[in-house]
């Protein structure tokens, strides 16, 4: 009886859960067909694959804020050819969209969330539509309704209010696939033609993986973009959903009265995403009165080939003056290894101020600055006597200065000891100017690594194309650079095809510019053999807030010639202002060493701004002139969440017409980037990038420069320093 009634209990309990926003069809939160007002949590990422016949959609959702989520898709039709035979093959047709929704209020004890959205905004349109949509939570049901134009709202349920304003509201135009259209933001779409209902309800059951969806479906599928008639007996819909997991979602649904549909979506919340087990990372160093007692200093100070190899440090090299402060066990060749090896840091010089030690290098591991200050940190707690009170790392890249982290060393080892609480030791954590501590004794000097290499695998791939869905390129990449002085470096890469599909990449786009983007085909199909990089840099602080750089070579795939930029970025404000002015001619497409005859001069003006504290937007406009030799600016907004992940989008305006643009209209495309540190089990300074440009065209075409000063700069930046301390003692 007991049993029962706990079971009951519980079951009631479940019962009053919150329904959870589920992802729609369409990919983004909402019911099957339908989207809802709920939006997904902060820094969620999903991607969600579904089916009803003939449509197979492919949706990345993506939420940079709490009131706004944006959806990418491409769509397949069943049945309908992309192209000739001889061009497409047997590939169906792809169509591909961007959407956006907006939370305009948050739900409250009385009153609905409420939203606002756009389908399709920028691509065919043959999906296109405008909804507002309230949801509100009756204990476990989620209830929504909502009215839509355009493809969600078709059925028509009544005249669009609009009318009576202007007569050109009563009728949407038509819809086409047309290339000229693809890509534009159909506003002259917007708010046209009738208006329909559409709304539904999630129930939570009580037993929590399992949720029920019921909706009507405001779409009239009378008349279906490039299909025709889809026969339908039912407005109703029905689904059940099941969370095998809570990143992993399943759903079965019963549509038009006469199709089942299928489901699977992945999701997970890179805002609160953690790094993955580092165990290939040495481990960190127990700091002095720790090791001591654990007797382990043979043990964790490298010596050797290996340890050579990762910091560069030329072993015969020996200090340049004074023993102290060192410990009497240690000596200076030993620490800078010590350091390579388990902090990260090449370092370039050691010096001493007071109750200071100050080392000068190069983070090359540790994407999280907390970690390479508190690793650092315990390598110099074991190698110097206790006369020494901070620990500064002054941080170069490139031989340029860029700021300085220091840390306590008794509040490390208090917090080590958790004798002090992470806001206590962040009073005493400091990010300073370079130079900001007093010139000191030099007491180590290390020799400057000139040589360094590396080989990795690489993937491009082109999605979307009238030719193949998917065209790929597998390859092996060769990078060697070779140092004259800490400021003046040449790098190249290599690259050697291994395997590709490209044989099935046939289509040149049709452009009215100069084709500097357009003839990627040549680019990538000439040669099995590239070089697309090789070029020489120089980099100089002109003043503490002040770079300059100057390169010339083979700058990118297509492009080779000179250039140099110029940043400003004062330390502790959140703007920065560069300019960057380069002369370039286009490179043969076998990517070697030739030439073809266009060539322009190209540069811009950016200023950079980062808003906000808790919700961090990072945003530039540049302007300028672009490869084609159109001028225009390209408007680049993101939301840095504290860990590092990145979400943004781009878009490009300049005075190329619609027309000349061609296909897409104007350049723009969305992106997310992520610390590697979230993939591998190995630290590493490298992030990863899904970059989705629907099109590649010669209109507001930038040059890809291997090196910017702003990302160079980054140390700058105390935000992920500060968001992230408590990595200094992981």
């Amino acid at each position: 009886m007991a049993s029962l009634l706990a079971l009951a209990v519980s079951g009631s309990l479940h019962a009053q859960s919150p329904t959870p926003a589920t992802q729609s069809d369409w990919g983004g939160a909402g019911l099957l067909q339908t989207p809802t007002a709920r939006m997904a949590d902060d820094g969620e990422f999903a991607f969600t694959a579904s089916h009803t016949s003939p449509y197979s959609r492919y949706n990345f959702s993506l939420q940079p804020f709490p009131w706004f989520e944006g959806t990418f898709r491409y769509i397949n039709v069943a049945g309908v050819r992309y192209g000739p035979q001889w061009f497409s093959g047997d590939q169906n047709y792809k169509d591909k969209s961007i959407d956006f929704k907006l939370r305009l209020w948050e739900e409250s004890r009385w009153l609905p969330e409420v939203a606002f959205g756009v389908r399709d905004l920028g691509g065919t349109g043959l999906f296109s539509s405008e909804y507002g949509v309230a949801s509100k939570r009756f204990g476990p049901v989620d209830a929504s309704i909502g009215l839509a134009t355009g493809y969600l709202g078709s059925n028509g349920d009544f005249e669009n209010p609009l009318g009576w304003i202007d007569d050109r509201f009563n009728h949407r135009p038509d819809p086409t696939s047309a290339v000229v259209n693809a890509g534009k933001l159909g506003l002259r779409y917007m708010f046209r033609g009738p208006v329909g209902v559409f709304g539904g309800v999630a129930w939570q059951t009580p037993w929590e993986p399992l949720l029920v969806k019921v909706e009507y479906d405001g779409h009239d599928y009378e008349h279906e973009p490039r299909v025709g008639t889809l026969l339908h007996d039912s407005r109703f819909n029905f689904g059940l959903q099941y969370s095998a997991s809570p990143g992993v979602k399943l759903s079965l649904g019963w549509q038009r009265g006469n199709e089942l549909s299928a489901a699977l979506t992945l999701r997970g919340n890179l805002a609160s995403a953690e790094r993955q087990m580092r165990w290939m990372d040495p481990p960190k160093v127990p700091l002095y009165e720790d090791n001591r007692s654990l007797n382990r200093k043979d043990a964790i100070a490298p010596t050797g080939e290996a340890a050579d190899v990762e910091s560069g440090v030329d072993h015969a090299a020996g200090p340049l003056a004074g023993v102290p402060p060192l410990r009497p066990e240690r000596n200076w060749d030993e620490v800078a290894r010590w350091l390579g090896v388990n902090a990260g840091i090449a370092v370039q010089d050691v010096s001493v101020s007071g109750r200071e030690l100050i080392v000068r290098g190069s983070q090359r591991r540790y994407f999280y600055p907390a970690e390479a200050l508190g690793r650092t940190a315990r390598v110099l707690d074991n190698s110097v006597g206790p006369e020494i009170d901070w620990f500064t790392i002054e941080h170069t890249r490139h031989g340029l200065p860029l700021a300085q982290t220091s840390v306590s060393r008794q509040a490390l080892a208090d917090y080590v000891k958790r004798d002090i609480d992470l806001d206590t030791l962040a009073r005493q954590v400091e990010l300073n100017p370079p130079g900001s501590s007093r010139e000191g004794n030099t007491v180590y000097k290390a020799p400057l690594r000139r040589g360094n290499w590396n080989v990795a695998p690489g993937f491009s791939q082109i999605i979307g194309g009238p030719d193949a869905f998917l065209l790929y390129q597998v390859s092996v990449n060769a990078d060697a650079g070779w140092r004259f002085s800490p400021h003046t470096w040449l790098s190249g890469t290599v690259s050697a095809n291994v395997l590709n599909n490209y044989d099935r990449f046939r289509y040149d786009a049709p452009s009215k510019l100069p084709r500097v983007r357009t003839d990627m085909r040549q680019y990538v199909t000439t040669s099995d053999i590239t070089v697309p990089n090789l070029q020489l840099t120089t980099a100089r602080a002109l003043g503490r807030d002040l770079y300059g750089m100057a390169y010339a070579g083979m700058l990118e795939s297509m492009f080779g010639g000179i250039g140099g930029e110029v940043l400003y970025r004062p330390f502790g404000e959140r703007w920065a202002l560069g300019v960057d002015a380069n002369w370039v001619q286009q490179r043969d497409y076998n990517q070697h060493f030739g030439f073809r005859d266009y060539r322009v001069a190209t540069g811009h003006a950016t200023l950079y701004q980062s808003f906000g504290r808790q919700q961090r937007v990072v945003g530039s406009l540049a302007a300028g002139r672009y490869l084609a030799g159109d001028w225009g600016a390209t408007l680049n907004v993101a939301r840095a969440f504290p860990n590092g992940v990145t979400m943004g989008a781009w878009a490009t305006k300049t005075n190329v017409s619609s027309a000349d643009f061609g296909e897409g209209s104007f350049d723009k495309g969305i992106y997310l980037t992520l610390p590697m540190d979230f993939l591998l089990p190995r630290s590493t300074r490298g992030r990863a990038s899904l970059v989705w440009n629907p099109l590649l065209r010669d209109g507001g075409a930038g040059l890809f420069r291997r090196y910017a000063l702003y990302p160079l700069t980054s140390e700058r930046d105390g935000d992920l320093l500060f968001d992230n301390l408590r990595y200094i003692d992981p």
